[in-house]
This record gives structure tokens, sequence and C-alpha cells, in this order.
């Protein structure tokens, strides 16, 4: 394990592990597996999309006298989808603030942020890669939402997945694995300096302990002064359909392509922008080591696109 400093929570040192120098198998879509699992009306739809994704450890909380929700009316609340938006990103009162921890289970998936992206793969042929395919596309949908994130359309982004590492401080990456990451390009980086360091003064303002020079000066040799998302345990899971998420397109299949992922911009600025990529959702935890409290909310929940979000309450 590398010595890197705690910012390393940022573009996380979790991303920078050394691996296998191995090429992963690729993985056709004839012989990738359907979730076998229906909709469980028992649980929420963050919980049902967590099952779906194969992250295990979260769980729903019951509301309890006193605990209210907003007003959901034309916010799809049938299954679960929230107009957060409205609301700052938080849609309960304050009586399940204290409640983040019975959401989830210690050891868990659900202790890290993570993205899952449902792409569609409908049309794809049976001997296309969907292993290379499915996260070319999640990486493509990350782009477009970090743009989005910093106002800047008229920007690119680039993406670079790898397996292991050979050389971290010459940066010899091994293409097409478990690691990658999302930056924009060199017209961002005056843009994303100021927000950089916007982002590193809102995590010592959660208490973590941040060398603001040294963390900068780490993410210029990571990502040349860009802003950028970072993922790691990039993995595929499977295909769903509307089976098991009811608000997909009937009669589609999508691969469901998840990672861990940190950021170098504010967590509290990508939550207040809508993500404009189709089914693509972010999930933040309270109670996770890559970020700690570095999120204004006192409890786990999923973003989800076009200003909606998704909140793990047992139905009613």
């Amino acid at each position: 394990m590398f010595n890197f400093p705690r910012i390393a929570l940022v573009i996380t040192a979790t991303v920078i592990l050394a691996g296998c120098n191995i090429t992963p198998q690729p993985t056709k879509k004839s012989e990738a597996n359907y979730y076998n699992g229906s909709y469980n009306e028992k649980h929420s739809a963050a919980l049902n999309l967590m099952e779906a994704a194969r992250l295990n450890g979260a769980k729903d909380v019951k509301l309890k006298d006193g605990d209210a929700l907003i007003d959901l009316a034309g916010n799809n609340a049938s299954y679960g989808f929230m107009n957060s938006m409205l609301t700052g990103g938080s849609l309960l009162t304050a009586g399940l603030s204290g409640l983040a921890g019975g959401l989830l289970t210690p050891d868990s998936d659900a202790q890290y942020n993570q993205v899952i992206g449902l792409i569609d793969i409908t049309d794809v042929t049976p001997a296309t890669d969907i292993d290379a395919y499915g996260k070319k596309q999640l990486l493509n949908k990350l782009g477009d939402t970090l743009l989005t994130i910093i106002d800047r359309p008229d920007a690119s982004y680039s993406s670079k997945l790898w397996w292991g590492i050979s050389d971290l401080e010459k940066g010899l990456f091994n293409d097409n694995g478990k690691y990658a990451f999302v930056s924009t390009d060199e017209t961002t980086k005056e843009q994303c300096f100021s927000m950089r360091v916007e982002n590193l003064k809102d995590l010592q303002a959660y208490g973590q302990e941040v060398d603001i020079p040294k963390a900068m000066e780490w993410q210029d040799t990571r990502h040349n002064g860009s802003c950028a998302f970072a993922l790691w345990g990039l993995k595929i899971e499977g295909i769903v359909t509307t089976d098991k998420l009811p608000w997909l397109t009937k009669g589609r299949e999508y691969l469901v392509v998840t990672a861990g992922f940190g950021s170098n911009i504010s967590y509290n600025l990508i939550a207040s922008k809508p993500i404009p990529s189709e089914h693509l959702y972010l999930y933040y935890t309270t109670n996770g080591a890559n970020i700690g409290k570095a999120k204004d909310t006192a409890y786990p929940y999923i973003q989800s696109p076009q200003g909606k979000a998704m909140y793990f309450i047992k139905p009613l």
C-alpha cells in the first residue's frame, strides 16, 4: 500500500492500489447473467436498485411518528423518486437525521460512495464484449455529467481504464481493467483550480486533516489540474429489465455497471446539479472512509437523473 496523505479521499487513494498485470477476459452478451429477482414492493426503489447492482449493506428505515415527507406530488413518488433540487438535496425532516447508521451494515459496499450505470444493450450483438462496452459507456455518462456539473458544455473530457499498475510514479497503467478516471480538458484548468481549492476547504470544514498545497500538487500530477471523477472496483453485474426496475423502458435490456467513486470537486456541488445522463445514479453514504461527512445530508441516498433523488425509506 502506498503511503499517500489523507487527501487521497478526494481522488481516492483506493484507486491507486497495486494490481495484477493481467487482462480481464472478454464477457460476451450471450454469456451474461440476467438478474433473476423481481421488484420487491416491501423495499424502497433505492434498495431495489442497490440489489440489482449487487451492492450489499444498505437498509431501509421506517418513518416514525414525527417524521414527515415533503409533498411528493408529481414526483413519481410511487417509485421513490423525489425532486431533490427543490429541497436542497434534503427530503426528510430532521426526525431521521440521526438514523444514518441504521441504514448501513458494517463491512459492506454501502459504506462507500458508488456509481451505478444502467447501460442499454438491447441492440448490442450477442458476441459483443460487454465488459469493455459497458465500462466505456459508463465513463461517457460520467464525462457528460462532469461537464454539466462545472457548467462547461463547450469543453471536452477524456477517460482512462486500467487493470494494474506496473510503475505508479511513472504512471504506467495497463489498459482496460477495474480502475478508471474521467477528467476535463486544458480549457477548464483555471476554473477547476478554484473548484478544487473550494472542495479541499469543504473537507477541512467537515473536520478532515487536509494539506491543501500538497493535495493540489498530488491532483496536478494525477489529473493535470483538471476536474475529475476517479473510479475503483469497476465491474459489470449482469443484465436487468423492468422485472426488477419498473421505471426502465419495457422491452429493453440494461447492463449494470458499478464502481466506487471519488471526485476532486465538491460533493455538495455535484449533488446540487441535475444528472443529464439517462440511467446514471450516484450513491452517497455518510458512513464511508472515502469522504467522511463531506456531504450536506445525514443519511445515505441516491442521486438520480434529471434532478431526482432516491431514499432508503420503507414503503408505507
